[in-house]
């Protein structure tokens, strides 16, 4: 987890940022107020035992917006804002190798940036996803079911083609 890993690298300030409810139900509704999102950030600080401190996006989701509206995004930025790693699923395993690799290179020497792309692999852990639907209530599991049902759809399809 990410509160583990921030205290081994102090020189990097460390934020969790709560976007917005992935899949809203009748206990835990899509935010209407801004209060109501504090109190679901809140509530998912408690849940979860972050320790990180925790930024709250706008109603209208303007980080969210800003840096990408994918699910569980991890970024790693440099001085001035400059994108040093990102992620879509965050995976303290995978930030901590970059971090030790970033931290191993010599100081002192000049270095070209340069772009990279991998798919990575995560363990999917399906009773806690199934807990957290549960959480938020009947409406939210009901609706995930159906996007399972679209993208299987759409799996079978485009194996067609």
């Amino acid at each position: 987890m990410l509160d583990q890993l921030a205290p081994q690298h102090p020189e990097y300030g460390w934020y969790f940022i709560y976007t917005r409810e992935a899949h809203p139900g009748e206990h835990l509704p899509a935010h209407e107020r801004f209060e109501d999102k504090l109190a679901a950030a809140r509530r998912l600080r408690d849940e979860l035992g972050i320790t990180r401190a925790i930024l709250v996006d706008d109603l209208a989701g303007t980080v969210h917006t800003a840096y990408g509206l994918m699910p569980n995004m991890s970024w790693v930025l440099g001085r001035g804002g400059t994108i040093l790693y990102k992620a879509m699923w965050t995976s303290a395993a995978r930030i901590g190798d970059y971090l030790k690799r970033r931290s191993a290179q010599p100081s002192g020497l000049a270095y070209a940036p340069f772009h990279t792309e991998q798919l990575e692999l995560r363990r999917r852990d399906a009773v806690a996803f199934q807990r957290g639907l549960e959480r938020n209530g009947p409406r939210a599991i009901s609706e995930f079911a159906r996007a399972e049902q679209i993208w299987a759809e759409r799996a079978r399809d485009s194996r067609r083609r």
